[in-house]
This record gives C-alpha cells, structure tokens and sequence, in this order.
C-alpha cells in the first residue's frame, strides 16, 4: 500500500461522510458511490427498492459475469440517525457512519480500484454490493437476493477492530407476559402483582447459566424493556418485559431453556429471530474474535452455498451509532490492504 492509496481512501471517506444516508435517505449518497465505481471503470447496476427511491449498488469489473464472481465484498450504504457531518485529525476521522460502515465501504471501493489497475483478470472476478436499510429491516439485502449472485466467498464488512469474526452470534427476541389481579395494594389478600411475579422470573432468567463456547463466546441477553402496572395503590393487573438474547448456539435451545426457566409462569412469545451464522477462518494470518451483532449475512439467501464466508473491518462496534463514532485513520489503511490481499490470495492459493 503506497501513500497515495492511503490518502485517497481517507479522502474518500471524508467525501462519503459528507452526504446523509440515514436509513430510508439513502438514494442521493447511492448515487455518488455509483459515479464514483462508474468513473473508475467498474460497471454498475442500480437496484431499485420497490415502491420508493432507494437502490442497491452492484458493481463488477468490465465483462465479468455479475451473477458469478469469485469473491463479493458487501457493506451496506445507510447509517443510524442523526446525521452530523465528518472531522479529523492526525489520527482518526470521526462522524456519523466513520465505521460503521462508510469507513468499510471507502476501504471497498479503493481497495477494487487498486486491483482493477494492478491485476485486471482478478478485478473481473470481484463485485461490490452496497446495500440499503441494513440498520433497519434488512431490505436492501432482501432485494439483493433477486440479483441471484452466487460467489465462492463473501466477505461482509463491518467495524470488527480488523479482527476476522469466527461466528455471527444469533439473535432471539422474545416478550414475556404475565397477568395479576388487580386489587387494593394496602391489602395483600384482595389481588396479586404481576410486576412481583414477572420480577421472580427475571431473577431466575438473570441466574440461569446460559451456553458459553471457547471458540464462540457466551450466550448474552439484556432485558431491555419492562412495563406494567396502573397505580401505586393497587396490585398490577398486567407486566411485559422484552429480552434480547445474544445466542452461539441456536434459537431452538434458547427458547426450549427459557421455557424451562419460566416454567409457566409468564406467557413467551417469540418477537424476532434469526440463528447464529458459523464464519470461517481466512486463508491470510488474522486476529479472531466472535461478532456479537447482527448483520446483512444472515439475509443472503447464499450463504450456505459460498466456500467461504467472512466478516471484518476496520473500526469498533463499540463506539458506532453514537456522537463518538470514529475510525483511526491507520486502521482505514490496514482495512484496505488487507482486502487486497485477501482478495489476491482467494484468486490464486484458492482457485
């Protein structure tokens, strides 16, 4: 990686960074991401998202066949609100979507770039898909699937500190119910609580071990929401509390556990779901760690027919979607020249 490849990809960035793609917002920043593939050679085709404006990016490399490339680099194009625009300094840009994942998708395209003008035969065996809606419902992934891309390796880019994930952890949401009687609370034979019932059964779910792996990680929940009651002076009628489990086994087990850990005493219904994506190790020397948010990988219908799945970036989870959100500038370079070589590596070593 030379100094000039290093400061266009900041630049880049910055120029990324300086237009709003808030989720559902995303159309005039796709467009500059489009001329920007088109100016440098690669073809594009738009996706549009029916019944609206916004569109996927799909790009392959002069006469390459679009539904079968060897390697397909995706990130998506949207960020979280609010919209706040780009800083630096020496050491870090900094705004919204600076990781997550405009900082991947900077590091995409110029990482494309620098092979289309070093190695044009594996610049043909590359597309770029940039989807919308990612932080949202997954759509632009959803629609993607109609394009029917089949590649031998997808490599997902997210802010993963440039470590490789070695699983996409599962993600179960479920709402637990519980009905009381309401009463008059100055007299504990006239109802009974359904927050004081719903309270037991949080505490058995807090001191429940739930599965752990060496190589996976734990299972993670957070009990993010809990309502119920109608006034200090009476017994609640009524008690909702919403989990989120973080799974590295499957939703099947979690949900037979936490039938069992309720063991009748609160209604269990399933919210949302979706099983833990098992990712594979790169054929290059990588730092691994597990991946405990969710991603697009787990909505590409092909997942499961790729020889190798992978997800990594530079950047960290851990401050995007917030007024802190950055990604040090050295880690944008190591981002890119990793992707190159990945890339490289999976058209010769592995052909």
């Amino acid at each position: 990686m030379t100094i000039k490849w290093e400061v266009e990809v900041e630049k880049r960035l910055l120029e990324y960074m300086s237009h709003a793609s808030t989720t559902g917002n995303e159309a005039k920043f796709a467009e500059v991401v489009a001329k920007d593939l088109e100016d440098n050679g690669w073809t594009v085709q738009k996706q549009l998202i029916p019944d609206t404006d916004r569109f996927n990016v799909y790009a392959t490399f002069r006469n390459s066949d679009p539904k079968h490339v060897k390697v397909l680099l995706n990130t998506h194009l949207d960020t979280v609100p609010p919209y706040f625009p780009p800083t630096q300094d020496d050491k870090n840009i900094y705004g919204n979507g600076s990781n997550d994942a405009k900082g991947q998708l900077a590091a995409m395209v110029t990482a494309a770039i620098i092979i289309s003008k070093t190695d044009e035969d594996v610049a043909r065996a590359l597309g770029l898909l940039f989807v919308v809606g990612e932080e949202l419902d997954h759509i632009g992934m959803i629609e993607a699937n109609k394009l029917e891309i089949l590649p031998e390796y997808l490599l997902v880019g997210e802010p993963t500190e440039l470590k490789f994930g070695t699983i996409q952890k599962g993600a179960l949401k479920v709402k637990l119910t519980v009905t009381g009687q309401a009463g008059h609370s100055g007299y504990p034979d006239s109802g009974s609580s359904a927050i004081h019932k719903m309270v037991e059964v949080l505490n058995d779910v807090q001191n429940h071990k739930w599965p752990c792996d060496a190589t996976y990680g734990d299972t993670t929940y957070n009990i993010g929401k809990i309502s119920g009651g109608q006034a200090l002076n009476a017994w609640a009628a009524h008690c909702e509390a919403d989990i989120f489990f973080r799974v590295v086994t499957s939703v099947k087990d979690i949900e037979d556990l936490l039938t069992k850990v309720v063991n009748g005493r609160a209604e269990v219904t399933l919210l949302s779901y979706n099983d833990p994506v098992i990712l594979d190790t790169p054929p290059i020397e990588a730092e691994l760690d597990q991946v405990s948010f969710n991603t697009d990988i787990a909505y590409f219908d092909n997942k499961d027919k790729v020889k190798g799945k992978y997800l990594f970036g530079g950047g960290s989870i851990k401050n995007a979607h917030s007024k802190n959100e950055f990604i040090p500038k050295e880690e944008l370079h190591k981002c890119t020249s990793t992707l190159v070589k990945l890339v490289h590596h999976l058209n010769t070593d592995h052909k």
